[in-house]
């Protein structure tokens, strides 16, 4: 009688698996892996595969600042990764947690913007967080000097349908760093909410945003809309790459109020949400600002009907005072 052999996953050598298996994986992929057994998580949390997942997934990661920020962290790229993939999910600000600005003195924005596979802008910006005119002022990360364009061999979208295509391939990562805290979120909604072309200008703008909870500071006691926008020129040049925030009343939020937030959505959980997650808690955002103006609106028109007939009614109270 033939005898049968039965082969585990401990009988394949490690090298074999790294080689053939885990290199080829992305970070979910690898993360899954990981949560099979004790032996493939021992080979799944290797430092050089996260590292080179991080490189691969967002260029910025070779920049020596954000370098040496993951370098401080727990478990290096593994950390850096469990951060910055995940969403930021709607509610990571709305935990009443003691929120003190002083201790995020400094933020770091590791900008990456890819069409379809190819990358078409990395950049690193550092914004101070201490002085009075960041924080009075309104909040805005700009990532391009002004006069600095970057070409990027995009097709310019010549009808609304080419819009919409546009939309589908471009890609935007904003992570957003506290190297004091030790801490990092992407607060891009990953794919382009919208993509629109300027019947003037020419200008194409790009919006990537995500809705999260506004907490209890300031004016952002509500939702509260992360925005990047990237205008691209007449030869799709990147012109600018702006990051701000706005409240339920369309208004630019102030840096004050900005970076608690911020700091409440570093501090917060992170969660799985799909692209179309993110395009519909915009378009609920979007609606839910349009009937708030829609409600001002005829509010104000009922104070002035008011205001209307009480001046009347004075007018007539008066003259048939001088009358009689």
């Amino acid at each position: 009688m033939a005898s049968t052999t039965t082969t585990n996953i401990s009988d394949i050598h490690a090298d074999i698996i790294e080689a053939h298996i885990l290199t080829g994986l992305d970070g979910p992929g690898l993360a899954s892996v990981a949560s099979t057994c004790t032996h493939l998580k021992a080979l799944s949390v290797q430092a050089h595969l996260w590292a080179n997942i991080c490189r691969t997934t967002w260029p910025t990661t070779n920049n020596p600042r954000v370098r040496h920020f993951i370098s401080t962290l727990p478990n290096a790229s593994r950390s850096f990764f469990a951060d910055s993939f995940p969403a930021a999910t709607a509610t990571a600000t709305t935990e009443s947690k003691t929120v003190n600005l002083d201790r995020t003195p400094e933020l770091i924005s590791a900008v990456d913007i890819f069409h379809g596979d190819r990358l078409v802008l990395s950049r690193v910006v550092e914004t101070e967080t201490e002085s009075g005119w960041f924080r009075c002022s309104p909040f805005r990360v700009d990532l391009l000097d002004p006069k600095d364009t970057v070409e990027t061999g995009v097709e310019y979208p010549r009808s609304e349908e080419a819009c919409g295509d546009l939309k589908e391939e471009l890609r935007l990562s904003w992570i957003v760093i506290d190297p004091n805290g030790g801490r990092a979120v992407n607060v891009s909604s990953g794919e382009a909410v919208t993509v629109r072309r300027h019947w003037l200008s020419g200008e194409v703008q790009a919006r990537f945003a995500t809705v999260v909870g506004g907490g209890e500071i300031g004016s952002a006691k509500e939702a509260a809309l992360c925005s990047v926008t990237v205008t691209f020129g007449w030869e799709m040049q990147v012109k600018e790459v702006s990051f701000q925030m706005e409240d339920m009343d369309g208004m630019q939020l102030s840096g004050r109020d900005s970076l608690g937030i911020l700091q409440r959505l570093l501090e917060g959980k992170r969660g799985k949400l799909r692209e179309e997650g993110r395009r519909n808690g915009y378009m609920e955002f979007m609606k839910r600002k349009e009937e708030r103006k829609e409600r001002k609106v005829r509010a104000e028109r009922r104070l002035d009907i008011l205001c209307v007939g009480v001046a009347a009614f004075s007018f007539v109270a008066v003259s048939t005072f001088f009358l009689f």
